[in-house]
């Protein structure tokens, strides 16, 4: 995972992590991105979350006639799944996450929710390989090379937003991200509390080269994937076995120097969030919890609609 600070509240916030491949990122994302957007988006954003993905999968690869079908089919395989398999869970985590923020917060809590979404969204990625791998034998050439190309759009306006401008620039563009999300969770902050955080920010900012150049060696992995299971056509069993390999390194980075940047991020990112959460009011640790309860009798509807809809559909 991302060391990066909005990775790890994500994980210390969001039902799911930011573990996913490229290719089928926002359908594990469409949850954590919902929640992140606030209470009563997330409730619609899962209902819609098969419109999403399939937006998101047609925008990196230009869908063919033939390939939409299938890709509808396996979106609602995986909803369907995610419903039954890893809601209760969720609830479970987001119910720990709303316990723990009304007291002070230890580095090891915080790594604990992280590793914990993190198991979630590698068990969502295993069930969706199949899948994933029925249509990676199916990509074009041009597909791939469409897929490059929005990866190329991508990386421009991350190093536009992130990497450009003078040290001051880049580093007040990653605040507004990080305080993005914590006000998210915690309301607003005070002059005084912002001026903490940010100071708190060296070691995030410090592995912004090393942060980006991962980013790209992901997705070059992941192209290269694409181009070798285009190109010689393998059994489905064969790239099931290169997307599990793709999904190992992601989670831990082969190589010496991968691996501890992947470490150091990780721990920058965990460090910062334990910073911003102590620095917290009681007002703000009420209104935290209050968000959290918020999205777990979300969580608890869009539960009761699955088994209203499982009950409805039995007696047709």
């Amino acid at each position: 995972m991302r060391g990066d600070f909005n990775m790890t509240v994500s994980a210390q916030y969001a039902p799911v992590s930011d573990f996913h491949n490229r290719w089928l990122r926002r359908i594990l994302a469409i949850f954590a991105a919902a929640v992140l957007c606030g209470c009563s988006a997330m409730k619609t954003g899962y209902q819609q979350g098969d419109r999403l993905a399939y937006w998101w999968i047609d925008h990196y690869v230009d869908v063919s006639d033939a390939q939409e079908p299938p890709t509808r089919d396996a979106i609602a395989r995986f909803f369907a799944w995610h419903r039954q398999s890893q809601l209760p869970e969720i609830s479970t985590l987001l119910t720990q996450a709303r316990e723990q923020v009304r007291q002070p917060v230890s580095p090891s809590a915080i790594a604990q929710f992280q590793e914990s979404s993190q198991r979630l969204a590698r068990q969502s990625f295993n069930q969706a390989m199949p899948d994933v791998a029925d249509l990676l034998l199916t990509l074009t050439p041009a597909q791939i090379d469409r897929i490059e190309k929005k990866f190329d759009e991508s990386n421009t306006k991350y190093r536009k937003k992130y990497l450009s401008g003078s040290a001051a620039d880049r580093e007040s563009a990653r605040f507004d991200k990080v305080m993005d999300y914590a006000k998210l969770v915690y309301g607003g902050f005070s002059n005084e509390q912002e001026k903490a955080i940010h100071a708190a920010m060296g070691p995030l900012m410090q592995g912004a080269q090393a942060r980006y150049a991962e980013r790209l060696r992901r997705q070059e992995d992941w192209l290269a994937l694409a181009r070798q299971v285009q190109q010689t056509r393998p059994p489905k069993a064969q790239v099931i076995e290169l997307l599990r390999r793709y999904a190992d390194h992601w989670q831990h980075p082969p190589g010496e120097t991968r691996a501890a940047s992947h470490d150091a991020n990780n721990q920058a990112g965990v460090a910062l969030a334990t910073t911003i959460a102590n620095l917290t009011t009681p007002k703000q640790k009420a209104h935290a919890a209050e968000r959290f309860q918020k999205w777990i009798d979300d969580t608890h509807s869009l539960m009761h609609e699955r088994q209203g809809q499982t009950a409805q559909a039995a007696n047709q």
